[in-house]
C-alpha cells in the first residue's frame, strides 16, 4: 500500500493547504479524517457571508432566483448551527442581511421553513465573532415583529456595523453585549427605529394609522448609552443618518434631538482615541441621482440640529489621534461661506496632520428603503 504522504505533514502545513482551497474542496477535506475535520471547520466557518449584493446589504433581490439563493444560504446556515452549535465558535466574520419573510409572503415562508426564533437562536451560537456587518429586514421592507430578542449577541465583537431599519431590541442585544474596552470600529449606518408615534412611544405595526397618529421610522436613540465613556480603544467612528421625509416632518422633534444629543455625548467620550471620524446625513426619500448644487434646498432642519447639538461636541475637545474627519451632507445657513467657516472652525481645534473633508451633499441617498451606491 502506498504511504499516505499527506497525513505525515505537520498540522501547520495542513492548515496552509486548506486555506488555499475553495469551499467544495474544504468540505472534502473535512470528510477525509477526524483531524482534518477539526482543522478545516475552522477555515470553512471563519467567514459567514450572507450578502446578495456586494455594495448594499439593504438592496432587495430583484429576481426569484436571487431570493431563493439568499434564503437557501441562510436556511443552510441556521439549520447547521441549530444541529451543531459547536460550529458557531469558529465564525469570526459575519456579514450580510438577515432576511425574514413575513406572514404575507406565503411562497417565501413555505420555502424558507425557518422562523425568526430559529434565526436568532442560531445567531446566539456565534460566540467568537470579531466583526459584525449586519442588516436586518423582511421581504416587504417592514420590520419583523419579534417580541423578545436574546439578551446578548456577538459579545466578542471588536468591529460592529449595523445598517437600516430594525427593532430596538435587536440593536440593543448587540451593542449592550459587546465589551466596550475591546471595541475598535463602530458604524451606525442609517439605523432607524421601529414605528413610533408622535409621543415617542413604541407601538406595533398593527397600530399604524389609528387615532390619527403620524407614524414613521426614525433615528434610533438609546443605543450608545451603555458605551459612552467606556470605549477606551475605539479607532473608527462612522455615524450616518437619514431623516424621514423632507425636514423631518414625520418624526417627533424630541426623538430626533435625543439621538443627536446622545451622539454628541458619545463623540466627546471617544475623542482621545479615534483616528477616523465620519458623520453623514441626508433627508429621506431622495432618489439616487446627482442633484445639481444650484437645486439644493436651503438650510434644513437637520442642518440646524447638527449645528446646534452635534457641532459643539466635535469642536469642543481634543482629537490627538485623529487622521481624517469627514462631515458630509452638512450645509451652513450661509451657503459656501458657511462651509468655509465650518472648515476654519475645525482647523482651529484639529492638528495640521488631520485631513478635513466637508461636503454639502451626502455621497448617496440615505434612505434605507432605496438602493444605495456606497463606494
Amino acid at each position: 500500500m502506498a504511504k499516505d504522504t499527506f497525513s505525515t505533514f505537520p498540522p501547520e502545513i495542513h492548515v496552509l493547504i486548506a486555506e488555499h482551497c475553495g469551499n467544495s474542496d474544504l468540505i472534502s477535506l473535512c470528510l477525509s479524517s477526524k483531524s482534518m475535520h477539526e482543522r478545516c471547520l475552522r477555515i470553512l466557518y471563519r467567514e459567514v457571508d450572507l450578502q446578495y449584493d456586494p455594495h448594499d446589504l439593504l438592496k432587495p433581490p430583484k429576481t426569484a432566483r436571487t431570493m431563493d439563493s439568499l434564503l437557501a444560504k441562510q436556511r443552510m446556515l441556521v439549520r447547521t448551527l441549530l444541529s451543531h452549535r459547536e460550529y458557531g465558535k469558529y465564525v469570526r466574520f459575519l456579514k450580510g442581511t438577515l432576511y425574514v419573510p413575513d406572514f404575507l409572503d406565503r411562497y417565501l415562508l413555505k420555502k424558507n421553513k425557518i422562523s425568526e426564533a430559529d434565526l436568532l437562536s442560531a445567531m446566539q451560537s456565534l460566540t467568537q465573532v470579531q466583526s459584525v456587518d449586519l442588516a436586518y429586514q423582511n421581504s416587504n421592507g417592514r420590520i419583523p415583529s419579534i417580541a423578545r430578542f436574546p439578551n446578548r449577541l456577538f459579545q466578542s465583537a471588536t468591529s460592529v456595523r449595523l445598517l437600516g431599519d430594525m427593532q430596538y431590541g435587536l440593536a440593543k442585544s448587540i451593542l449592550f453585549a459587546i465589551n466596550p474596552a475591546l471595541l475598535r470600529h463602530l458604524c451606525l449606518d442609517r439605523v432607524r427605529d421601529e414605528i413610533l408615534d408622535q409621543s415617542h412611544d413604541r407601538i406595533v405595526p398593527g397600530d399604524a394609522g389609528k387615532d390619527g397618529r403620524i407614524i414613521a421610522p426614525g433615528a434610533m436613540s438609546g443605543l450608545l448609552t451603555a458605551l459612552t465613556g467606556r470605549c477606551t480603544a475605539l479607532r473608527t467612528l462612522d455615524l450616518r443618518r437619514t431623516a424621514e421625509g423632507k425636514n423631518d416632518r414625520h418624526w417627533p422633534i424630541a426623538a430626533d434631538e435625543a439621538s443627536y444629543l446622545e451622539w454628541a455625548s458619545f463623540i466627546r467620550s471617544v475623542q482621545g482615541t479615534v483616528e477616523k471620524f465620519t458623520f453623514e446625513q441626508s433627508e429621506g426619500r431622495i432618489r439616487w441621482f446627482h442633484i445639481p448644487k444650484e437645486n439644493l434646498p436651503a438650510f434644513r432642519t437637520i442642518d440646524e440640529r447638527f449645528e446646534r447639538l452635534l457641532l459643539p461636541a466635535i469642536v469642543s475637545g481634543n482629537w490627538p489621534c485623529l487622521n481624517i474627519m469627514e462631515l458630509r451632507g452638512v450645509r451652513g445657513p450661509d451657503g459656501q461661506d458657511g462651509k468655509t467657516t465650518l472648515i476654519a472652525e475645525l482647523r482651529a481645534v484639529l492638528s495640521e496632520k488631520t485631513k478635513i473633508v466637508v461636503e454639502e451633499e451626502a455621497r448617496t441617498i440615505l434612505d434605507p428603503r432605496e438602493p444605495s451606491r456606497w463606494n
